[in-house]
């Protein structure tokens, strides 16, 4: 007879067995974002000032469930070493003034999170602004849509951006409700972005990135006169700080590479074509740095 011991083990590797099966499937990838409602875009509005895109400000509640490794932290210090928070200060006198809540409860700062707590930090929202250029769209299909994404605005809603990002302005401005985002350029990265309308054609898309049926192609320019030929960089990468998103190339790190070729050079500066094999943070950049540009 088996033990329950046994049994266990043997139940883990079918398991694991199963999982394998599944990555190796052609719909191994799954997008259970949604998108957007239409009704989300009504919360406020845009205007225009010296060229920046900016938005009126307005309530806004942010939520998440505690992570474990905030477990037995107070709300303090986790908010305040987890989190971009503009200043310490407004962000205790918030507190105080009774816009935190635990499950539904108002907390302190001495709060300890423990599993299972939602937190609700009810603020009056202020967006960072954007560049105001017009986001040209390039091909629109029943299934997809193919913009020219300008510099200095991100994909998706992060940090400081909500509605200073593109599936909200394709959605306030184009009326492209519950956009998914296939793949995603840096903030500051301008070039072709595509996004599915739908979820087969989202799953289609992402499977050819995630099989690397695709490849991605950046155009850079970097101080100097950069090498002619093929430069590869395979350094590893990893994270500096997860709050301010800073990587750098670290023993140990993940594993990336990238292939760089110079295009032109004008005396001062190099214009290079970037080809990553990998997808890690900022590894263009990253890359570029070590490299001595």
């Amino acid at each position: 007879m088996f033990s329950l011991t046994c049994l266990l083990q043997l139940l883990r590797r079918e398991k694991l067995k199963e999982l394998r099966k599944a990555k190796k499937a052609p719909n191994f990838t799954k997008n259970s974002n949604p998108g957007f409602n239409i009704d989300i875009f009504q919360e406020t509005d845009y205007y225009f000032e010296n060229g920046l895109r900016k938005v009126y400000p307005y309530p806004f509640t942010f939520s998440t469930y505690a992570k474990e490794r905030w477990y037995g932290r107070s709300i303090q210090d986790t908010f305040e070493n987890e989190f971009r928070v503009d200043s310490p200060d407004n962000f205790r006198t918030s507190v105080k003034k009774g816009n935190m809540r635990v499950n539904g409860a108002v907390v302190g700062l001495d709060y300890v999170l423990k599993n299972g707590d939602l937190i609700e930090h009810h603020i009056h929202r202020h967006e960072n602004p954007v560049s105001g250029t017009p986001i040209e769209i390039i091909e629109d299909t029943p299934e997809l849509v193919v913009i020219n994404k300008p510099s200095s605005i991100p994909c998706h809603p992060c940090g400081k951006f909500r509605f200073n990002s593109i599936v909200f302005i394709m959605g306030k401005e184009f009326g492209y409700a519950n956009l998914r985002n296939i793949y995603r350029l840096d903030r500051l990265t301008s070039g072709v972005l595509i996004m599915g309308k739908t979820a087969k054609k989202t799953k289609e898309l992402e499977n050819q990135i995630l099989h690397r049926h695709v490849q991605k192609e950046y155009v850079a320019r970097v101080m100097g006169e950069f090498p002619e030929g093929e430069i590869v960089s395979d350094q590893p990468l990893g994270c500096l700080s997860h709050k301010l998103t800073l990587w750098q190339v670290q023993a140990g790190g993940k594993a990336s590479r990238t292939t760089f070729k110079r295009i032109s050079y004008n005396g001062k500066t190099s214009v290079v074509k970037c080809m990553p094999h990998t997808g890690r943070t900022h590894q263009i950049r990253v890359h570029l740095q070590y490299l001595g540009v």
